[in-house]
């Protein structure tokens, strides 16, 4: 008898902890209470993984995400996104962290945006949609931000203005904003050498000429970027 009830008493915590919210900023960052934050989450245990469903604070939905591995963010099944009013804004389906199948967009209407079939990761074709529901020219949803004139022109950038503090060799993996005005802020070392030639790889960053700005659904965003940058 003493254990099927602690048995069960294990299995209510379990339970609970599922259940359990937390609550998040604007911009979320994670907060001990309520107090202050503008949302929360819920996270349950599923069958291949972790299922998460974040609110808004007076409880409307905002989205429901499922993962393979929720502590690398691994996105496995189905995602949906909601407008404030409690329309769809997204219907987007992951295998692996990959999208994979027909991706759906919406207008706040509840009219299909668009529609964009992917396979293993990569992008086949798309269609889009004015509010009215006819077919527009298509556009592809997010196009990352770029270097003037592209990849190539960035390293010959970075060969000619970066100035070795010593020998160390290897690499760099810098992650930074691309603003809306093509500068570029919020730099974070995610692999570095040493301090000063850490600092360096900044320094040309912070320095370089303005980029050309991502665009998320046809429209200027600032958008979160990161780059290798080798010292050999």
């Amino acid at each position: 008898m003493k254990n099927l009830l602690l048995l069960f008493v294990l299995f209510c915590s379990v339970q609970f902890f599922a259940q359990e919210k937390v609550y998040y900023t604007e911009h979320f960052k994670e907060l001990p209470t309520a107090k202050d934050a503008t949302y929360y989450s819920t996270y349950e245990d599923i069958e291949k993984g972790t299922q998460r469903i974040t609110y808004y604070i007076d409880g409307r939905v905002r989205n429901s995400d499922q993962f393979s591995n929720f502590r690398k963010k691994i996105l496995n099944g189905t995602s949906v996104n909601w407008y404030k009013n409690g329309n769809k804004e997204s219907v987007l389906l992951y295998t692996k962290g990959k999208q994979e199948g027909v991706q759906t967009r919406y207008y706040e209407s509840g009219q299909v945006k668009r529609n964009e079939n992917y396979k293993n990761g990569e992008f086949i074709d798309g269609t889009c949609f004015d509010e009215n529901g006819t077919e527009i020219a298509f556009f592809p949803f997010y196009v990352k931000p770029e270097f003037p004139g592209g990849i190539n022109e960035f390293y010959k950038y970075v060969g000619k203005n970066f100035k070795s503090p010593n020998s160390a060799k290897g690499q760099i993996k810098v992650s930074f904003v691309v603003e809306i005005d093509g500068s570029l802020k919020d730099f974070i070392i995610i692999e570095g050498l040493n301090y000063d030639m850490n600092v360096e790889a900044l320094r040309v960053l912070f320095t370089s000429p303005l980029w050309i700005p991502g665009k998320v659904d046809g429209k200027d965003a600032r958008v979160k970027f990161s780059i290798p940058i080798t010292i050999s």
